[in-house]
């Protein structure tokens, strides 16, 4: 009989202890805070330890977040008025930091594997903004940084494999801006580096296979337009325009393939 209730209290200390663990392992969190009017969020987390913090100062903001897995976080700050976001992320260790000041802006970002990160800035200090950014990652240990100052500046990403990396700046300068950057990576190891300045510039880059480099500038002009298109391993490319109405083509195929143009 002793033996018997002995293995019963045994038993029911091992539900509560394997309860407990569950309860840490499944401990998912999300924290929204909203100041002003007619602001809106909704977040789905299925999982493990994934985190969501929403902070959205102002009116008519919308951010929606979707995560399934592990340990995924999206950190989003907005401040100013009628910002909006769609974010899902599935898969585990995936983070998204954005960021919208101002007012107009348009965020979707969706992320797919295990380790990829997102860092997107969409600012105005003359609140028109109205800036927008599509990026989206499958694969693992993928890493995008946007950084879109001023208005009406479109950009859009695709990085498809492992440890590829993308920058992307636009910086402008008058009423409209209007810069759009274009990028595709499709493999493992590409680098692409594109800076955008003032207005009406237009850059499309893409490269597919292994540790292929882009780095592009336009500034200090307007109307300028650039592509880029590499397939292989190793291969580099370097633009640079300024001035105004300056058009530049980039075609490489084959590896360890060298390309540099300079429009001044």
């Amino acid at each position: 009989m002793k033996r018997h209730t002995l293995l019963i209290a045994l038993s029911f200390v091992y539900v509560i202890v394997s309860a407990q663990q569950t309860s840490v392992v499944d401990e998912n969190k999300a924290d929204i805070l909203q100041e002003g009017d007619f602001n809106a969020s909704h977040v789905i987390q299925i999982g493990s330890l994934n985190l969501t913090d929403i902070s959205q100062v102002g009116n008519g903001n919308t951010h929606n977040a979707v995560q399934l897995g592990n340990g995924n976080k999206i950190l989003a700050e907005i401040e100013g008025d009628n910002n909006a976001g769609v974010h899902m992320q599935v898969g585990e260790m995936n983070k998204l930091n954005l960021t919208q000041s101002n007012d107009g802006h348009r965020a979707l970002t969706y992320q797919y594997g295990s380790m990829n990160e997102i860092e997107l800035i969409q600012k105005d200090r003359y609140n028109n903004g109205s800036n927008k950014a599509v990026a989206i990652q499958v694969g693992s240990g993928n890493n995008l940084r946007v950084n879109q100052r001023l208005r009406n500046s479109l950009v859009f990403v695709t990085q498809v494999g492992e440890g590829n990396k993308g920058d992307i700046y636009q910086y402008g300068a008058g009423e409209k801006v209007n810069n759009e950057a274009y990028l595709s990576q499709y493999g493992k190891s590409n680098e692409a580096d594109i800076d955008q300045l003032k207005k009406d510039q237009t850059a499309i880059v893409t490269q597919v296979g292994e540790q292929n480099k882009v780095k592009t500038i336009q500034k200090n002009g307007e109307n300028n337009y650039l592509t880029v298109f590499q397939a292989g391993v190793r291969n580099e490319a370097i633009i640079e325009q300024q001035q105004n109405g300056n058009i530049s083509g980039v075609v490489q195929v084959g590896n360890e393939n060298n390309a540099l143009v300079k429009q001044l």
